[in-house]
């Protein structure tokens, strides 16, 4: 495949992206409505507080598809801001006489997207310490009976001379395992109840606020290609014959 057909499939597959950006926009508000039932973050809280009761071991089910959801929408938000970078970056001119003149917008442009897709991944990894978080704030319940395994290997090995047979060596193992069960109190901590609540209640704020965060950054995005579409596509007008040709020439 050609330099040329690249070029031709990476346009194709933005300005699909950018015929589908309200269609997009308006499935991630429909997402975001239902899956964040709760305005601020004290409902939030007492709501936990009151579904957590003498189960702390059991899934939060609302941040657990609101996880899902929000994890889905930044990566997709990922990929198509990535599409996005490239089909500018293939647009840009040839640089010619050492500069690079009319690539303003496609500067600007591509700025922005870098600035937006870095903030969606860092949404992206730092979600993904939630579970862990969690795990660690469920293991400090002090009603929580705690088995621990010990499994100690030792072996023995013998040499003896002599013998009918005459000298032998002999290699001995046992294996024995310990298993320890600690017993919880009978009470739960109605401290930790809350701090797992408000650990829970954070996470929610926090994905809501990404994909709120993302929602406004993709319409910002359309927008800004609908008004620049000429300009990035066609930076020294249409009647130019170079685009493309110096693609990675980029001057930053």
């Amino acid at each position: 495949m050609s330099i040329s057909a690249l070029r031709t499939e990476s346009s194709t597959a933005a300005k699909s992206i950018l015929s589908s950006g309200v269609d997009t926009l308006t499935s991630l508000n429909s997402a975001l409505t239902t899956a964040c039932p709760f305005a601020d973050i004290s409902s939030a809280e007492a709501a936990f507080v009151a579904a957590i009761g003498s189960d702390v071991e059991k899934s939060n089910d609302v941040v657990d598809v609101l996880y899902k959801v929000v994890r889905d929408a930044l990566v997709l938000g990922i990929g198509n801001i990535r599409v996005l970078e490239k089909f500018i970056g293939l647009r840009v001119p040839q640089m010619e006489d050492g500069n690079n003149f009319g690539v303003t917008v496609q500067l600007m442009m591509t700025k922005l997207l870098k600035d937006k897709r870095e903030q969606l991944e860092k949404s992206l990894s730092d979600s993904s310490k939630y579970y862990a978080s969690r795990a660690d704030a469920i293991d400090k319940f002090n009603h929580l009976s705690k088995t621990s395994k010990v499994q100690t290997t030792s072996e023995s090995s013998g040499k003896s001379t002599g013998g009918k047979d005459g000298d032998s060596n002999t290699t001995s193992s046992n294996t024995s395992t310990e298993t320890k069960t600690s017993t919880g109190s009978d009470k739960i901590d109605p401290h930790r109840v809350k701090s797992l609540a408000a650990l829970d209640a954070q996470m929610y704020c926090d994905l809501k606020f990404a994909l709120e965060g993302m929602v406004d950054d993709y319409l910002i995005i359309l927008d800004n290609f609908e008004k620049n579409m000429d300009k990035l596509e066609h930076p020294r007008g249409k009647a130019y014959g170079g685009y493309g040709s110096g693609g990675s020439s980029m001057v930053y």
